[in-house]
């Protein structure tokens, strides 16, 4: 793939976009943007003019109909994605999509069969799978330096928004996000529960509401049991004002034990070894997801987030959280 081949599209060119995951594209070396879209399309077009993307608009269809996009990013809340998707899919586009995928694994479904039917790829935008901290952990595992994994943890803690009682916005309305803060936020660490022990089997949850006017979860506990019987408990709070972003996975010989996931750093204690891995962050956090991309696209490996993937996080927050029961 030569340098810039690859043409982006964005559909949702919001704060995600212009602080994260656009700077990832730019960075990525074979990747361009060319087409974004906001509903208030003024407030994308200075970033549009500052990276030289020669449409910026206020109109999806624009985007999805561009004869130069490859790959359309839906990058708006989890209530349009399946729309989007299926448009990008339709129109024979590539597609990117945020996470969680969608509001529940059943639209997740037909967001997959019409990308299989349409014989395009679809990514998930699990980014943190790409991050080295995570790969080492993966390598880590499957060689067997811990043994069989037999329990594992995920335990997040956040404080209400500055200045607000709850906060948080849209992702707080379960119309729109699916559920509260626990989705949008814990969504990761459960794909990365996945990525590293399997499909999930059995799932069981409690959740609870600090403020009774909430209309979403705002601590929530949950236990899964993955494929090969690893237990994991995820509990994540959102009510206190205690922080906290611990990873855990322990097996028969040893242990992966992250304090804080998004520091890039973990301990691995397997016997007598403790060894600490530090790793720097990419210049852009969703840079590891854009190069992937470009590669699977390439035809250079397959693709390790895609729809399926991305079907079991929201697997786990509907049995978890009993969405839509």
């Amino acid at each position: 793939m030569t340098s810039g081949s690859l043409h982006w599209g964005i559909i949702g060119c919001g704060d995600v976009v212009m602080k994260k995951s656009g700077p990832s594209i730019l960075q990525a070396g074979g990747s361009r943007i060319v087409a974004v879209m906001r509903r208030e399309a003024a407030k994308a077009c200075p970033f549009a003019e500052a990276h030289g993307i020669a449409l910026c608009t206020d109109d999806a269809a624009a985007v999805l109909n561009h004869p130069e996009v490859d790959i359309v990013y839906v990058a708006t809340p989890p209530s349009s994605h399946r729309q989007y998707v299926v448009a990008a899919a339709e129109a024979g586009k590539h597609v990117l999509v945020e996470k969680p995928m969608g509001l529940s694994a059943t639209e997740d479904r037909e967001m997959i069969a019409v990308c299989e039917a349409a014989g395009v790829e679809l990514f998930v935008a699990y980014y943190r799978r790409f991050h080295p901290h995570v790969l080492k952990m993966k390598e880590l595992i499957d060689s067997g330096r811990i043994g069989r994994p037999v329990s594992a943890a995920i335990e997040y803690a956040q404080p209400p928004a500055p200045g607000t009682s709850w906060g948080g916005g849209w992702r707080v309305q379960p119309d729109v996000s699916g559920g509260g803060l626990f989705v949008d936020v814990v969504s990761h660490r459960i794909d990365l529960m996945v990525y590293l022990l399997g499909e999930p089997a059995e799932v069981c949850g409690l959740t609870a509401k600090v403020n009774p006017e909430s209309r979403v979860e705002q601590t929530v506990s949950l236990a899964v049991r993955f494929a090969g019987d690893t237990l994991c408990s995820v509990s994540g709070s959102f009510a206190s004002l205690r922080w906290a972003d611990r990873f855990v996975i322990a097996g028969t010989e040893g242990a992966i034990e992250a304090a804080s996931l998004d520091s890039h750093a973990f301990t691995l204690r397997a016997g007598k070894v403790e060894q600490e891995y530090r790793f720097d962050r990419d210049r852009a956090p969703h840079l590891g997801l854009v190069r992937h991309i470009e590669r699977v696209l390439d035809g250079q490996e397959g693709n390790a987030s895609c729809g399926r993937q991305g079907m079991l996080a929201d697997r786990v927050l509907d049995e978890g959280l009993r969405r839509g029961q």
